[in-house]
């Protein structure tokens, strides 16, 4: 009973403060748990607070704790949950993650025992904050998380051999239970490795070396899947494929500052075959992005406020305009995406250039501003349509936030401060969706397609959860051999 998977990007710390990548996080989540987490459908729901109040103005939690236990058989207490957030805020840790916390005022423990937070102002979205690992609880006055975590998870650090091998074992004081009461989670452990072949790393899933395969890699795509996305024959025995929404929209975006016409705006808009792109380049996977920011898997979506696939249309402006030139900058891993629209785009009429750059170039050139045309991917840091359209606020503009288009619109950010303003209901939800379709009338952006999570099990691998947001869930993972 110990579940097996390959890492290939590696883990380079297993500290929650710096739970940024993948990689670190499905290990962290393995190890600590915050007060709140965020459940299969994107639901908060109590982890190491049972319960919680929120005051009427909005601005203070009262969190009252479970009884649960850390690795070291230490007893969970408020004072390691306020040691924990405020270590995240300590600029002397420098966590990348301190921002989760940048509307909270004063983080203390009451004479009753619980844990107080207070904010700034009213932050509809900061429960879902606080799921984020970065909030995972340690002991108070642990020094040593990088390389030697104590957390309340369900399962402990056994053995790390740095780039080669994590092995983890289950923690036998682990506080949840199941329906029917049986002690969580079953299995013994869990076994990472770090093979950076992702080629060799399919290889041993079928030679039942691993126990899943958590993504589609180029080198083995096609061998995998079908063009719409389904298992190859050879694979549909013994194996099982699951796919579900994952938070992630692929799109192109401008600089603002440049002054693109809104009619090519538009034509780049609808002269793209999503569909044929999906089913053409990643085999099926993704969801054609007829919709805006906003991805598959929110409530918020609008699946047709985006602008129509008319090729004809987009011919026939292109044929009455003097274009001027334009160069689509991207890293190699999205160069056929970029090529397929630059093929697009010819076809009617527009040669565009594309340029593939070091990703530390165009991390770089696009927090200075200088890029004019570039493949960019938001992927949720919380399940909050907010956590999308703060990417076109003017008070985040580059390099001061993740606004890289540089877009500026009063009537957009009167809606987003209200956006910001407001509690969680359907009056908030209304005028995300009125943002999200005014960013697509604008033509601020050219949405491509929006991600989905595949992974393959063998038939005996049971249990195994994920969300939107991509978590690796093993609570109840099992074997049925």
């Amino acid at each position: 009973m110990v579940f097996r998977y390959n890492e290939p990007a590696g883990i380079p710390a297993l500290d929650p403060a710096f739970a940024k990548d993948k990689s670190t996080i499905w290990a962290v989540q393995q190890l600590f748990e915050s007060l709140v987490a965020l459940d299969a459908e994107n639901e908060i729901v109590p982890a190491l607070a049972a319960f919680w109040s929120v005051s009427e103005n909005g601005r203070v939690y009262e969190f009252s704790l479970r009884e649960a236990y850390f690795h070291d058989g230490r007893k969970l207490s408020p004072a390691d949950v306020v040691y924990s957030l405020k270590r995240l805020q300590n600029p002397a840790i420098a966590s990348p993650g301190s921002w989760v916390l940048d509307d909270v005022l004063g983080i203390y423990e009451s004479v009753w025992g619980t844990v107080i937070v207070e904010l700034h102002a009213p932050n509809a979205s900061f429960l879902s904050l606080l799921a984020m690992p970065y909030c995972g609880v340690m002991p108070a006055g642990a020094v040593e998380a990088a390389t030697s975590p104590v957390g309340t998870g369900p399962f402990k650090i056994h053995r790390w051999y740095y780039g080669e091998k994590l092995v983890l074992h289950k923690h036998e004081q682990y506080w949840k239970q199941d329906a029917d009461g049986q002690p969580l989670p079953y299995l013994d452990g869990i076994s990472v490795s770090f093979l950076p072949d992702q080629q060799s790393a399919f290889l041993e899933y079928l030679s039942g070396n691993f126990d899943f395969l958590p993504n589609l890699d180029p080198s083995f795509k096609d061998d995998l899947l079908t063009k719409s996305g389904e298992l190859q024959s050879r694979y549909q025995e013994g194996h099982r494929l699951e796919r579900t929404p994952f938070l992630n929209t692929e799109y192109l975006i401008f600089n603002a500052e440049k002054g693109l016409s809104k009619e090519l705006r538009w034509a780049l808009n609808a002269g793209i075959n999503r569909e044929e792109m999906i089913q053409s380049l990643r085999n099926g996977v993704g969801i054609p992005a007829r919709g805006g920011i906003v991805p598959f898997g929110l409530p918020e979506y609008q699946d047709s406020i985006g602008a129509a696939y008319a090729p004809d249309s987009v011919a026939a402006l292109l044929a009455s305009m003097e274009l001027p030139e334009l160069t689509l900058v991207t890293v190699a891993n999205y160069r056929d995406l970029c090529e397929y629209v630059q093929g697009e785009m010819a076809g009617l009429g527009w040669s565009i250039a594309v340029n593939v750059v070091p990703s530390a170039t165009l991390r770089s050139e696009k927090s200075a501003g200088t890029l004019d045309f570039f493949r960019a991917s938001w992927i949720a840091d919380y399940p909050d349509a907010e956590n999308y359209l703060m990417l076109f606020y003017s008070g985040y503009k580059a390099p001061n936030g993740p606004n890289y288009s540089l877009y500026e619109n009063a009537r957009y950010d009167a809606m987003y401060e209200q956006i910001r303003a407001l509690p969680p209901g359907e009056e908030r939800s209304a005028l995300m969706r009125k943002a999200d379709q005014y960013l697509m009338q604008e033509q601020a952006l050219v949405p491509l397609f929006y991600d989905e999570v595949l992974r393959v099990y063998p038939e005996y691998v049971r249990g195994v959860e994920s969300n939107a947001l991509n978590a690796l869930n093993l609570l109840e993972a099992r074997f049925e051999r």
